[in-house]
């Protein structure tokens, strides 16, 4: 792409990311049958809450669409001959808004399948990185294999001799997933440490007998 072009499509094309990653489908699919995802299981607006409360089915179809807002952007900037690291930037818009929908007035998803999504198109290896920890989230606990999984993928991409504004961009992209993890759902715990124990656990302290989890490591 010519230089003098550059500076008119790639705000183009983040803005875009960032509406594209902001359809919430698992919201959508659970309303047209009948269901509020904001008022059921976990509360939390994404795949993995859609498959708990409506069926795997359409949890899986939320998942794939989720995962094509951050393939999409990514694909089509390479295509158009941005950098991989300015193409990766317009990925991580699909990824904050998913997370941050403007149509949901906010917080919405996690983000995971975005995520997986943008890396696919940016550097499908490290993939191989992030679906090992979602095998070993069903020992050692989904929560905690996720922050381990995309919290040490910079460092993984850097020890892979991976371009530095690359393993920038992943260190972006961990930050933004942990910060959502941190956040939690409108009814969270306040304070430091609950941030910090959704941070490495995505999990809410509830009750004995109906404990409240953010969401596990599958849930985008």
């Amino acid at each position: 792409m010519p230089d003098s072009t550059w500076v008119l499509y790639w705000p183009v094309l983040l803005v875009g990311a960032y509406l594209l990653g902001s359809i919430p489908f698992a919201q959508v699919i659970a309303r047209v049958r009948g269901v509020d995802l904001r008022y059921v299981g976990s509360g939390n607006v994404g795949a993995g809450n859609l498959s708990r409360t409506v069926g795997w089915q359409w949890g899986l179809a939320a998942g794939v669409c989720d995962g094509l807002k951050g393939l999409f952007p990514v694909m089509l900037a390479l295509d158009m001959g941005f950098g991989r690291g300015s193409a990766g930037l317009v990925g991580l818009m699909a990824v904050i808004g998913h997370n941050w929908s403007i149509f949901m007035r906010g917080r919405s998803g996690r983000g995971l399948a975005t995520a997986a999504g943008l890396l696919f198109a940016l550097d499908p290896v490290l993939l191989v990185w992030t679906t090992g920890w979602s095998v070993a989230g069903w020992r050692i606990g989904g929560g905690f294999g996720g922050f381990f999984g995309w919290g040490l993928l910079p460092i993984v991409s850097a020890s892979m001799g991976r371009p530095a504004t690359e393993s920038f961009l992943l260190l972006a992209l961990s930050a933004v997933l942990v910060l959502r993890r941190m956040q939690g759902n409108p009814d969270s715990e306040p304070g430091f440490r609950p941030a910090m124990r959704r941070a490495v656990f995505d999990t809410d302290q509830g009750g004995e007998d109906f404990p409240r989890t953010a969401d596990d490591l599958l849930t985008p």
